[in-house]
């Protein structure tokens, strides 16, 4: 079934090329897990090629096969002893059986949100403590609702980012409306894309999303439900303590013991 980043997989890297503050906090937390690792919502391998580089072997789900594709082609480039390292394989973050079970589990970049009922939520976490190992971690990383924005039922559009397409020497502006439905706790966002070649000929298309907003306590009481505990909580990559300004959401959990989880 084809999904909305299946569209828009070839500018993804393009379209992010900036974000990287996340992988170097992912990779202090991977060196005190070891691997084998695994990455729900894997996309392109913007952090699991990075996480291979530096020694892990790194397992990546992914329910957009455009994305898996360029994810490995960029594994065809590795050298050979860093090649077989990783697998990337189509599946759902929300429904998935392996044979594995992992030292560290991770969720980036607000990826969680993208399960918007609260069924695939739970349905996620409980894959995830299957597959995660007695003494391994896992980290899930979402943004904080600002509570400004929540108030807003209905946003301005609101100009993004600008950034170049090399493949087809294309200029490609990225523009933001949102919608919010703070009594089901969704948003609705649409963005639109505008391309421009080098004679200046224009080339608009969409992408919409539906993302779950969740707040802290929240959060904190769904990872409990599902048998985890949170070791760590910070509200930036940089570990800074979480605050009502805080732009993250960043949890690290480890399974909860039988005996506390038997009191849940």
């Amino acid at each position: 079934m084809a999904t909305e980043y299946d569209r828009l997989a070839k500018i993804y890297d393009y379209e992010w090329k900036d974000l990287r503050e996340d992988i170097e906090l992912i990779i202090e937390v991977a060196g005190k897990c070891g691997s084998p690792i695994l990455e729900l919502a894997v996309g392109t391998g913007r952090v699991a090629i990075p996480l291979v580089k530096q020694g892990f072997e790194v397992v990546g789900i992914d329910n957009s096969i455009e994305m898996i594709k360029i994810c490995q082609e960029k594994i065809s480039k590795l050298p050979e002893g860093l090649s077989s390292k990783i697998n990337v394989i189509e599946g759902d973050m929300s429904n998935f059986s392996l044979e594995n079970r992992f030292k560290f589990i991770f969720i980036s970049f607000n990826s969680f949100l993208l399960l918007f009922s609260k069924r695939k939520r739970g349905d996620c976490l409980k894959c995830v403590y299957n597959h995660l190992e007695g003494d391994g971690i896992f980290m899930v990383d979402i943004f904080s609702p600002d509570f400004k924005l929540c108030a807003e039922e209905k946003s301005d559009i609101r100009f993004l980012r600008h950034f170049y397409y090399p493949p087809e020497n294309k200029v490609i502006l990225q523009w933001e409306y949102a919608e919010r439905n703070m009594a089901e706790q969704l948003i609705d966002v649409d963005f639109l894309y505008e391309e421009y070649d080098k004679n200046g000929n224009l080339n608009r298309y969409t992408r919409h999303l539906n993302m779950a907003i969740i707040f802290r306590y929240e959060m904190q009481l769904l990872l409990e439900k599902n048998g985890f505990e949170i070791l760590e909580f910070y509200g930036n990559y940089d570990k800074s303590k979480f605050s009502n300004k805080s732009p993250q959401m960043i949890y690290i959990c480890k399974k909860l013991t039988s005996l506390k989880r038997s009191k849940q």
